[in-house]
């Protein structure tokens, strides 16, 4: 029993030492099944070389491979820079996408470990077939340049065609960033070797287009962007500190120092016009106002020596004085037009290099200056006259108050050489008007404007062009007090109050003690911006000017960058080529309907297609001006347009008073005109008498069916003219509805009597004023039209 208890240890012994002995010894003659080898390292095995195509992902398994069978991990020790390479530890695989910013081969190194030992080693990326996604640019139209690829044999390029009715075939397929085909080109060629010859239209916005590279039965496509007319290279995009906030050029959804932020792309469309060097250079805007502050630090530049006047103090400076502590208004409407651009100093204007000269008209306003100011000796060389003034009264004013105006006016366009485009602004009586409002407006009643434009005379002509004002929110787009009605021919910015929703940026009267920016006793400042701001410019900026004073004269500028585009267009075409190229907004707009004993009256019917297929609404003209679509138009084989032909005003052949009834049905008088005149403006005058012109609604029908509102009713316009100035008192309307069709036929005009109910009025201090109905009926003694147009 003891011996074999030994035995047993023995070989117990001798298996523990068997074990414990040296692997390595090649004479041992042992059982080799108990033996254990070295671990052995990950090592390579394999091509360590990968082609790629395009930014295709590119997905392969590493070339390691562990003799010991371990599970082997990987470690990137130097990125491809041309491109993502990520590791799959696994699959034990990598992925690489290229972002083709280079299209040369790259040596990967890499470490792989089985948790022993590391091996490290290399594997290179080459490209099979790339095209590089580049953008060339030049000062022309014509881009001509060579791609960036490599292929194997057999090259060829290729590109998606467009072919319509209208485009010729050989135009390729050209996407913006949002794939919508445009048509900015003329002409692409491509050569097998890459090179390429591209010939845009003038002006034209980027160009994208996706090229196809086929080599060896395989493709891949890279989108080249096409840059052209890059005349301002040189300037300094981002150097204007307050360009980025001002939203009315390039709408990126800022605050502009306000608690909301605006659209994003809810702007004018300025694109590419400035670095393609439109910029308004060699353009006169005459700012008729309250004077320019001339030496101001972002309008010296572009201001004209010696062109500006204080009729006050009769000599060349019609700078604010030092006891002049308010706000400049003529000084921030000069700097929505043409504040320098790319100088480091405050905003941008729409026509940064446009030349300025002021006038304080509005401290004079005599009928002398008046003349003088638009188009007499201080304004005869101006391409365009700015005007951010009106009239703002509870009453129609007759044809007759202002016919001393008119004739200047009509004289100066009758003899001038080339006259000036005048600008002028809607007003800002959308809500009030005459320190008034409405009471107890219906929910639909007061989305009517209490402020009618035609009420002002001046903007009833067909020789002023009126504005109104935009917000920067796309979904409800009219300023909340901007003027509208049938004399507004195009729409622009003109923000709101800058406190919750983003007014404009504009220059303001240098200094901290006057102006729109005022630095406090106590510290901080009026005006927007933000105390660093107001601090470093001292207060030579404000963020929170507004109204249709902000409108008009960012319509000047997109009028002198039109004008440097193409200097043969007249007054009259630059002013067609905005209302034809402006952007339809507010296309959901509900319209207005009053209700009154069962029946319906749609008081503002919002947009309407006329007979010639252009799209017209009283709140917003044609649409928003849009600069690039404007030049463009100036620029691409354009016809000037024919004579102006004016008409005498044709009246009805039925003479003799019609009484009003108080109903939606109205009554009408027709008109029948016989010339075949292409439309460009008509005006309406009526001889009417009534109590209470609140009431009433005055349509214009033409031949082709097209129904203009050019007075909408429940407005504050509620002072009989006849009373105040006389029996022979007679009112004007203009209307932009009937551009481009042709006056032959039969025209009506219809008055309706919308209201006979008890109206109630507010003054700021909340008193109220009642304006009972009318007594009499409303008596139509007359209407005439004239047309304005060409052959």
């Amino acid at each position: 029993m003891k011996k074999i208890i030994i035995m047993n240890t023995l070989v117990f012994l001798s298996l523990l030492g068997c074990g414990g002995g040296d692997s390595g010894d090649t004479e041992n003659k042992g059982d080799t099944s108990i033996t254990k080898d070295r671990n052995s390292k990950p090592k390579l095995n394999g091509s360590n070389v990968y082609y790629y195509i395009g930014n295709d992902a590119l997905t392969q398994k590493l070339p390691i491979t562990d003799q010991d069978g371990d599970r082997v991990t990987f470690e990137i020790i130097n990125s491809p820079k041309s491109g993502n390479f990520s590791i799959d530890n696994e699959n034990s695989e990598f992925t690489f996408i290229s972002n083709l910013s280079s299209i040369k081969e790259e040596v990967v190194s890499l470490i792989a470990s089985d948790g022993i030992d590391e091996t490290e080693f290399e594997i290179t990326l080459k490209p099979e077939l790339v095209l590089k996604p580049e953008e060339f640019e030049s000062l022309n139209n014509i881009v001509e340049g060579k791609f960036e690829f490599i292929a194997g044999a057999d090259v060829e390029f290729s590109y998606n065609v467009i072919s319509d009715d209208n485009t010729p075939s050989f135009i390729p397929l050209i996407s913006d960033v949002n794939r919508a085909q445009i048509p900015d080109v003329n002409s692409f060629v491509i050569n097998n070797d890459g090179s390429f010859k591209l010939t845009a239209q003038p002006y034209s916005e980027p160009i994208y287009i996706d090229v196809t590279l086929t080599s060896n039965n395989k493709t891949v496509t890279a989108q080249i962007k096409y840059l052209t007319e890059q005349k301002n290279i040189n300037i300094d995009a981002f150097s204007d500190p307050l360009y980025f906030q001002q939203w009315h050029l390039n709408n990126t959804g800022q605050d502009a120092y306000a608690l909301s932020k605006a659209s994003e792309g809810f702007d004018i469309n300025i694109g590419q016009l400035h670095a393609q060097g439109i910029t308004g250079k060699d353009i006169h805007v005459a700012i008729v106002d309250s004077g320019i502050e001339i030496a101001h630090e972002d309008l010296v530049e572009n201001v004209i020596p010696g062109m500006s006047y204080d009729f006050v103090e009769q000599d060349n400076d019609p700078s604010p004085n030092q006891y002049e502590t308010d706000g400049d208004h003529g000084t921030s409407v000069a700097g929505l037009t043409a504040a320098v651009g790319f100088n480091g100093k405050g905003g941008r204007g729409v026509a940064p290099s446009a030349s300025l000269s002021g006038f304080n008209f509005l401290k004079v306003q005599g009928l002398d200056v008046f003349y003088e100011t638009h188009g007499g000796d201080k304004t005869q060389t101006a391409d365009v006259i700015n005007q951010s003034y009106g009239f703002n009264s509870n009453i129609f004013f007759p044809v007759s108050y202002l016919s001393n105006e008119t004739l200047i006016l009509k004289s100066y366009y009758e003899t001038a050489s080339k006259p000036a485009l005048m600008i002028k602004s809607a007003g800002n009586g959308f809500q009030e008007l005459g320190f008034y409002w409405r009471v107890n407006s219906s929910e639909e009643e007061a989305r009517l404007p209490a402020q009618i434009a035609n009420s002002d005379p001046e903007s009833a002509s067909f020789y002023n062009t009126v504005v109104s004002a935009l917000n920067a929110n796309r979904e409800t787009p009219l300023s909340s007090y901007s003027t509208v009605g049938a004399s507004v021919l195009f729409a622009a910015p003109g923000g709101e109050y800058g406190f919750e929703y983003p007014a404009m940026i504009t220059t303001d009267v240098a200094g901290c003690d006057r102006g729109y920016s005022i630095e406090y006793g106590f510290g901080g400042y009026s005006g927007g911006l933000d105390d660093e701001i107001q601090s470093e410019s001292e207060c030579s900026y404000t963020s929170r000017f507004n109204g249709t004073s902000s409108a008009a004269p960012v319509a000047s500028g997109v009028a002198a960058l039109i004008m440097q585009s193409n200097p043969e267009l007249s007054w009259r075409d630059v002013r067609y080529i905005m209302a034809k190229t402006a952007t339809k907004i507010d296309l959901d707009f509900v319209p207005v309907i009053l209700s009154q004993d069962g029946e319906q009256y749609i008081a503002e019917p919002g947009w309407v297609t006329n007979g010639a297929g252009n799209r017209y609404h009283n709140w917003y003209g044609y649409g928003m001006i849009n600069a690039v679509e404007a030049v463009q138009m100036a620029t691409r084989n354009y016809t000037l347009l024919p004579p102006l032909i004016e008409s005498e005003f044709i009246t009805s052949d039925v003479i003799g008073a019609v009484e009003i009834p108080e109903n939606f049905e109205g009554i009408t008088k027709q008109i029948e005109i016989t010339d075949d005149i292409t439309i460009e403006a008509i005006q309406l005058k009526l001889d009417l008498d009534h109590e209470r012109m609140s009431d009433i609604a005055v349509e214009v029908i033409s031949p082709s069916g097209t129904r203009s509102v050019v007075a909408t009713p429940r407005h504050l316009h509620y002072l009989n003219p006849k009373y105040y100035f006389g029996y022979d008192a007679e009112i004007l309307f203009l209307s932009h509805a009937f551009l481009d069709e042709v006056a032959a036929g039969i025209w009506t005009v219809k008055i309706v009597d919308t209201n006979k109910n008890t109206m109630k009025i507010a003054d700021y201090d909340d008193n109220e004023l009642e304006l009972p109905n009318n007594y009499f009926s409303g008596l139509l003694f007359d209407a005439s039209i004239k047309v304005y147009g060409h052959k």
